[in-house]
């Protein structure tokens, strides 16, 4: 199963927002509880929808400002414009590997957006953090070794994920890991600091908050 959304062409063309309806913005500012009162698969569909909307809005608001504030720092922002492209090339590869794997049927649109929720969110905290850090030191800090305990749990997480999938599905988890290793390249070639470290973590959350299945790490 493949998805595709605006959010992609959003960020691509750092273009207005897509609108988000009222009632899409109230479902968006309740959390998508799967036991409340009267809830349904589409309903969590449609609140977990409204959610990475507004996500991507945020997203779309945040990369101009965090542009123009690091060129106002005598950085250069044109390197971010190949870390975006390779970011969303990893999101869509991530997130559409973690539908499949769940053989995503009626709730494959649900899981999908909350995908698209969590690692939006994410990419754009990523984006304010580089900001802040630019301006409180006065420009782009030495990069720093991924640390070996975070690499070696992420290493143990993808392995007992890859263990418990079918060839297809290492195949297909072997192809998102790609896509993030080389959005993670880029962006940490540019940003410096804890990076490699802090991109490992983000990654080993993003296994263990895609999987549906019983906890196995």
């Amino acid at each position: 199963m493949r998805f595709s959304t605006t959010s992609a062409m959003l960020v691509l063309t750092f273009a207005a927002t897509t609108a988000v309806s009222a009632s899409a913005g109230a479902a968006a500012a309740q959390p998508c509880d799967p036991n409340a009162p009267g809830m349904n698969q589409m309903y969590l569909s449609e609140c977990w929808g409204a959610q990475a909307k507004v996500a991507d809005a945020a997203l779309n608001a945040a990369y101009p400002k965090v542009k123009a504030g690091l060129h106002e720092s005598g950085v250069d922002p044109a390197p971010l414009t190949d870390i975006q492209l390779a970011w969303i090339a990893a999101r869509d590869r991530v997130c559409n590997y973690e539908v499949d794997a769940m053989e995503g049927g009626s709730i494959g649109p649900m899981l999908y957006a909350e995908c698209l929720d969590r690692m939006t969110r994410a990419r754009t905290a990523r984006l304010q953090a580089l900001l802040a850090i630019v301006k409180a030191k006065g420009g782009i800090p030495r990069a720093e070794p991924v640390s070996p305990k975070a690499e070696a749990e992420f290493k143990r997480v993808y392995g007992l994920l890859a263990q418990r999938i079918d060839p297809k599905g290492r195949a297909a988890l072997a192809a998102s890991q790609d896509a993030w290793v080389k959005y993670r390249d880029r962006a940490c070639a540019f940003e410096g600091g804890n990076c490699a470290t802090e991109l490992a973590r983000e990654r080993t959350t993003e296994i263990e908050s895609g999987w549906m299945g019983e906890r196995f790490w």
